[in-house]
């Protein structure tokens, strides 16, 4: 257990800048997929196609 202690007391600001990070990209991940999601159009739907074979 003191390992554990002195190596998170020699690494405190790597662990905090680390986690900051990972909280900040999962928020702007989530905001993201939920701003997509609500902006989401309907797809295209094609009616007719056009006749491109000429007749002999």
């Amino acid at each position: 257990m003191g390992k554990i202690s002195e190596f998170i007391k020699n690494h405190k600001r790597d662990i905090i800048l680390f986690l900051l990070i990972f909280i900040i990209s999962s928020l702007s991940f989530g905001l993201g997929y939920l701003v997509n999601r609500e902006f989401n159009h309907a797809p295209i739907v094609i009616e007719k196609c056009a006749d491109f074979v000429s007749e002999p």
